[in-house]
């Protein structure tokens, strides 16, 4: 541990309660119908809660330009909570109140926190009729100069669903997907299965396509009833229920049929380490999924394994990662590049004016979470990394490109372009609702933040969105870690040419029937960056 250790404590004591996350609303339409999977976290990912049917408050003693403080309205409920919360075993902080003060609450706090507070509508509270659908309307309705909304990353979700992410715990069947078409006939292939999953345990792998569930036709099916009928079984609403999937291999021909049980499903995020033998050096490849708290420990192990075996080079596979904690995402660079960036600034957040200035983030070389809290953390002391990515490649993962680069690692990728998150949250959770509303950007050290389009696999690199590397799709027909999968091996061709090889990319690439790079999807796909 070095002497960034005192100005990471003081960041991390502002940021204990205040925590910054990145989002976006990514619900995709299974049919050409007025019915939607509601496949991702984000957007009214929730039922509402309020009742819709009751008038407006006409004497809701809105005034236009005045703003009590929100702490005023705090956990003041019109349904209040009691007991505590099973994930983080805390009591309920709410309080008897109504649909007004929980209104109010989100008027005042959007006020006094929002990036863009100068250009939100002032909205009497008293004219909406919960609590939720007057909270959609707190943003900029300004439009950015290619005609796309300003604030695309506006949203909320039940409080229980952000705590259960968290925690690295979800319900459904460990099945993560790659939609290719989302139109008949659709094609929804396994990206990924989360080891020991009900999935897995039923032998389900990257690469199978699903064709139906409990004889509901997902590649051809219409009607909405049989529409409803999927999007219970795709993303089931509670635990234990079990249905049949028809599902296809991607090396075989004939369908089976196998029964998947939801159930709580412990996420990996580190869902694979490996190392490469290669002609020119051992290459490390690992494939990150999810920035949460357990991360840690299996990051550490995981660069032990590496170092162990003098690897030259790694692999970093953040093709389906959404982001998430934002120290987990400032070590897992530090633990890449060790005395390269040891010191070094990784990550500074801007805020509206009404803020005061937040320490800025250096890289993280100690333990925060598991058993090596305070400990010094293994490092590779890499000055290059390769990193597979996609459009799924979001937030926190974006920080670890940005932050690498300020710190004059080279960086090259290898895939799509990212999702493209520069803007964050401090999630605020009020009866039993969490709520996001863009706070912040941040930038590198080199103070360079603006990458609301992506970073973008170039053949040069212009020091901002364009990156060295290759463009190349997602391959499930291989497996992860196979260097025969396109990405990877893009990649490994890459490292020891210095050459997007065509001839690879067509060998390797066997297209579903689009031009275009499928959607990674799940139940809860998160694209996030926490600030904690």
């Amino acid at each position: 541990m070095n002497d960034s250790f005192r100005l990471t404590q003081l960041f991390l004591s502002r940021m204990k309660k205040a925590r910054s996350t990145f989002s976006t609303r990514s619900i995709f339409s299974i049919s050409m119908l007025a019915v939607t999977l509601a496949a991702c976290g984000g957007g009214s990912s929730g039922p509402i809660s309020g009742d819709l049917t009751k008038p407006p408050v006409s004497n809701s003693g809105w005034k236009a330009g005045t703003y009590k403080p929100s702490a005023e309205f705090d956990n003041l409920c019109a349904a209040p909570r009691s007991g505590y919360s099973q994930f983080t075993g805390k009591a309920f902080p709410d309080k008897k109140g109504s649909a007004l003060d929980e209104k109010n609450f989100l008027r005042s706090w959007s006020y006094e926190t929002y990036l863009w507070f100068e250009e939100l509508p002032d909205l009497n509270p008293g004219d909406y009729g919960n609590p939720q659908e007057y909270f959609e309307l707190l943003k900029t309705n300004k439009i950015t100069s290619s005609g796309t909304p300003k604030d695309n990353f506006h949203w909320w979700e039940p409080t229980e669903d952000a705590e259960s992410w968290e925690s690295g715990i979800t319900y459904d069947y460990g099945i993560r997907l790659k939609v290719y078409s989302t139109t008949p006939p659709r094609k929804y292939y396994v990206a990924f299965v989360e080891p020991g999953s009900p999935a897995a345990l039923a032998g389900v792998k990257r690469g199978t396509k699903i064709l139906k569930i409990d004889n509901y036709d997902l590649v051809n099916e219409t009607s909405e009833a049989g529409i409803n009928a999927l999007n219970e079984r795709l993303f089931p609403s509670k635990s234990g229920v079990a249905y049949k999937f028809d599902l296809q291999d991607a090396e075989g021909s004939t369908p089976y049929s196998v029964t998947i049980q939801a159930g709580e499903v412990a996420t990996s995020p580190v869902l694979l380490t490996k190392v490469l033998e290669t002609g020119n050096g051992k290459v490390g490849y690992i494939v990150f999924n999810s920035h949460v708290e357990k991360a840690e420990r299996q990051w550490i192990t995981a660069i032990q394994q590496l170092q162990q075996a003098a690897v030259s080079d790694v692999v970093l596979d953040l093709r389906y990662n959404g982001g998430g904690l934002l120290s987990i995402a400032s070590q897992v660079s530090y633990m890449l590049a060790g005395s390269n960036v040891q010191g070094k600034l990784f990550y500074e957040q801007i805020e509206n004016s009404k803020q005061q200035k937040a320490e800025p983030m250096p890289f993280l070389d100690f333990g925060l979470y598991s058993d090596y809290e305070n400990l010094d953390l293994p490092a590779l002391n890499l000055s290059r990394v390769y990193i597979l990515t996609s459009a799924g490649t979001c937030s926190a993962s974006e920080a670890i490109i940005n932050g690498l680069r300020g710190a004059n690692i080279q960086v090259y990728l290898i895939g799509d372009t990212t999702c493209g998150k520069p803007y964050g949250y401090y999630p605020e959770e009020n009866c039993g609702t969490t709520y996001y509303t863009i706070q912040l950007k941040g930038a590198n050290a080199k103070g360079f933040g603006e990458y609301s389009d992506g970073f973008i696999p170039s053949s040069a690199d212009d020091n901002k969105t364009r990156v060295k590397g290759c463009s190349v799709q997602d391959d499930i027909d291989h497996q992860l870690g196979d260097t025969q999968e396109a990405m990877l091996a893009t990649a490994l061709n890459f490292r020891a040419s210095g050459v997007c090889s065509a001839s690879v990319n067509a060998k390797l690439q066997k297209p579903k029937g689009t031009v275009v790079d499928g959607e990674f999807i799940a139940k809860e796909s998160r694209k996030l960056l926490i600030l904690k």
